[in-house]
């Protein structure tokens, strides 16, 4: 483990005694949001990174993982709800993996966007989904256990990421990522491989759908199948480095905290003062803020 690595975990650990040093609710929601975005960046890193498939409409897998939550809350209790976003969200991944795996580049990212949009219409005109009422959730506890089970969340997504990046299953996602052709021709299995990394995606950005349905009491299509989040999550993965162990988590961290302070401040050009900044990172870093270093 490097040093980067050692220092975030360490800066972990530091996040997990903030409820205790600070009472400060806005602050507490401001860093569950930023945990959030980091578990989405880390998930999809897990593809992009390791395996080069952008999955612009991943995001489709945290509605799933909240509808999922939000339907069965009505009937069984918290932890089977949440346990519900990881395993409906894999099912469904399972499902129509082996058929999106096929394309690749662009035309897998459009795919998967096309995905995520069929989905909001579904639950939209669904009954057992509310339809275009949504699903109102009744908190089992307040933001501070929520803060944490993201924090957890993210943790177990930075040690994932960790271990994929140093495993022989890792080096085959690598091998995919630089030439499929060749890493099949050495006895890959790239089907395998790049399913197994499209589930894994999938189960983690599940539960934080889930996760999310339960903090915020309310979802509908149109909150949780966001393709505003698509596109911050992915912000995130290029202002970080795609393809790092860190690189997710400083990106996520930075765009949230710095959106949420000029959204404060300036909030008339808050847009364009944010795209600037994003602009402005991107040219001085190309590669990501991790890569560049």
């Amino acid at each position: 483990m490097g040093k980067l690595e050692k220092g975030l975990l360490l800066i972990f650990l530091i996040l997990g005694a903030v409820p205790f040093a600070v009472d400060d609710p806005y602050l507490l929601r401001v860093l569950t949001s930023a945990l959030m975005l980091t578990t989405l960046a880390l998930a999809h890193n897990l593809l992009l990174g390791y395996t080069g498939y952008p999955a612009f409409g991943g995001v489709a897998f945290f509605g799933i993982g909240a509808y999922a939550s939000g339907v069965l809350s009505k009937d069984f209790p918290f932890w089977m709800s949440i346990l519900a976003s990881a395993v409906v969200p894999t099912l469904v991944a399972l499902l129509v993996g082996p058929v999106l795996l096929r394309l690749k580049s662009h035309y897998f990212a459009i795919a998967t966007l096309a995905l995520q949009l069929s989905f909001s219409e579904m639950v939209n005109n669904l009954a057992f989904t509310g339809g275009s009422q949504g699903i109102n959730l009744q908190p089992p506890f307040g933001n501070i256990p929520f803060y944490y089970l993201f924090l957890s969340l993210a943790v177990l997504s930075f040690l994932l990421n960790l271990y994929v990046d140093r495993s022989v299953f890792g080096y085959a996602l690598k091998a995919i990522r630089e030439d499929e052709v060749a890493a099949e021709s050495l006895g890959v299995n790239t089907a395998l491989f790049k399913t197994v990394a499209f589930l894994m995606m999938a189960s983690l950005v599940g539960v934080c759908g889930g996760l999310y349905a339960f903090w915020i009491t309310y979802i509908d299509n149109t909150s949780v199948f966001d393709p505003l989040l698509s596109v911050k999550t992915f912000v995130a993965l290029l202002l970080g480095g795609v393809g790092t162990t860190v690189g997710p988590v400083v990106g996520a961290f930075l765009l949230e905290i710095s959106s949420e302070i000029l959204w404060v401040s300036m909030p008339e050009i808050h847009g364009v003062l944010l795209g600037s900044f994003v602009v402005l990172i991107l040219l001085l870093f190309p590669k990501g803020i991790i890569r560049s270093n």
